[in-house]
């Protein structure tokens, strides 16, 4: 499959923390013309593996994304909701939204009071989640046979394409990752390095690494490379905060290897990659926090895509960005697993 189609598919599939199911069986699909098996574990991780020996390296990127989950049926039918995931308020309304019911999916729209209604103080203040409703149509007697508090509530979308070879749309965080993921799988087959490569798609990231913790403690790799987003540069974004959509980014701080880091960029450097750095001082928020500490530590690395309006419906990418970012991953890998005996980490 194409990159692009594969970013435009796999956006569009729902995927909350805890109810990553649909979105991990089309990934898995994905991934097997290029593994030698793939499995999906007990927490949902999918894992394909390539290669049968040599270091065992984790590849790791989160499948799951924001959403909403019912919390209350109003008495006129609408739906309360609250947040599975860091979901701003602010973006929500007039959106188009899924319930996903027991008995099949329902349409829904976010709805709010009015400006015209609102009083001035109401005016002046930013939205909250209780300020929201999601109405579905349905009169109240009808929505209770039909929904359960606890269904989940995914954001709608469409994959839109803009000028100079950008995407946007909702759920880049973190599926451009597992896209870049999938796009070093392909390489990885045809370079064949002497490695076992367990590509995984992690669970439940969004709220706390839990699906990258356990992956880490099954397969003890040997290092990891956390594919992720991180905030490109846009209206508002300072000097230090955020990157041009054009580079890969590279982390650096005490979640990062340093022997890896310098590898990693001298592989760039050799093939023609841009990339940026990113200093964290502390831990990064990625699935690489979670591996890290795996066992008796796991050495990281953290890989990551620039994203304009992170944790909307409208994330925007390189496409070019996405593709060089699973090709550096690949090339990194075949060029460390081949000197890996002679490797000196301090």
């Amino acid at each position: 499959m194409d990159l692009k189609d594969f970013i435009r598919e796999v956006t569009a599939l729902p995927g909350l923390p805890g109810y990553e199911a649909e979105v991990g069986r089309f990934v898995a699909t994905a991934f097997e013309p290029y593994a030698d098996d793939v499995s999906t574990d007990v927490m949902g991780n999918v894992v394909a593996r390539i290669g049968r020996e040599g270091p065992r390296v984790m590849i790791s990127a989160h499948q799951d994304e924001i959403g909403l989950m019912v919390t209350d049926i109003l008495d006129d039918g609408c739906l309360r909701a609250a947040r599975n995931g860091g979901v701003d308020p602010r973006i929500l309304p007039g959106l188009e939204v899924r319930v996903l019911a027991g008995g099949g999916p329902l349409y829904g729209v976010v709805g709010a009071k009015p400006p015209h209604l609102q009083s001035d103080e109401e005016k002046d203040k930013a939205l909250e989640l209780k300020d929201l409703y999601i109405d579905i149509g349905f009169p109240a007697e009808k929505v209770r046979e039909l929904i359960r508090v606890g269904d989940p509530i995914v954001m709608l979308a469409p994959l839109c394409e803009l000028s100079g070879g950008r995407l946007a749309g909702k759920t880049m965080d973190d599926r451009a990752g597992v896209a870049a993921m999938l796009e070093c799988a392909r390489t990885l087959a045809r370079l064949t390095p002497p490695a076992q490569v367990f590509c995984v798609t992690s669970t439940q990231e969004e709220v706390g690494l839990k699906g990258a913790k356990t992956a880490a403690y099954s397969l003890d790799p040997d290092f990891a490379i956390a594919v992720d987003v991180t905030h490109g540069t846009g209206p508002g974004t300072g000097a230090f905060e955020a990157f041009p959509l054009e580079k890969v980014i590279l982390t650096t701080g005490p979640n990062i290897h340093p022997m890896l880091l310098t590898k990693i960029k001298e592989t760039a450097a050799r093939h023609r990659v841009e990339i940026g750095v990113e200093v964290e001082s502390g831990q990064t928020g990625t699935d690489a926090g979670a591996i890290q500490l795996a066992r008796a530590g796991v050495p990281c690395l953290l890989v990551s895509i620039p994203l304009k309006y992170m944790h909307t419906t409208v994330e925007t990418l390189s496409l070019d960005t996405v593709r060089e970012a699973g090709r550096l991953m690949a090339l990194f890998i075949d060029e460390i697993s081949r000197e890996w005996e002679g490797l000196v980490w301090y």
